[in-house]
């Protein structure tokens, strides 16, 4: 039970986590003045809703209830922040950069998730999915950071 308990846990920091990158990147999207990362933006908020609604699904099937911690709240809160920042300078460069780092960091998430044991086999399949899709934004990011240096 106990070890269920912290599963649910870093689901909930997971779902939170999607959450917000997802609000980052509706803002960035409005604000973007490349059609290329404008593009590979929309495709990943739809790509962060689909994963929230799963999430949202495992989660309940594991018979817990969609929290969120206060500690993970100010974390991404921060994360937010400070990427609003980045938005008022407008320097593709320095955005391309920072959804790099929070690609990296959703990569974390999911690497630490699925490092826990007993997890179902459906959410093991869901988070390999998703990472898989984010190794190949990383991929992409990379070569937009190569044409933009």
């Amino acid at each position: 039970m106990k070890k269920e308990n912290k599963i649910l846990v870093k689901l909930n920091d997971v779902l939170l986590m999607n959450e917000v990158i997802e609000k980052i990147y509706i803002k960035t999207c409005e604000k973007a003045s490349d059609t290329n990362i404008e593009t590979f933006l929309k495709g990943k908020i739809l790509e962060q809703q689909n994963f929230g609604k799963i999430l949202q699904n495992e989660i309940k099937k594991l018979d817990g209830d969609v929290q969120e911690s206060i500690m993970s709240k100010r974390r991404y809160h921060l994360y937010m922040r400070d990427f609003n920042n980045l938005l008022q300078l407008g320097n593709n460069s320095d955005l391309i950069n920072a959804i790099y780092k929070i690609e990296l960091l959703c990569m974390e998430k999911y690497n630490e998730l699925l490092r826990e044991i007993n997890l179902s086999l459906s959410l093991c399949k869901l988070l390999v999915k998703q990472q898989d899709s984010v190794q190949y934004g990383l991929r992409l990011i990379k070569k937009e950071l190569i044409v933009a240096d």
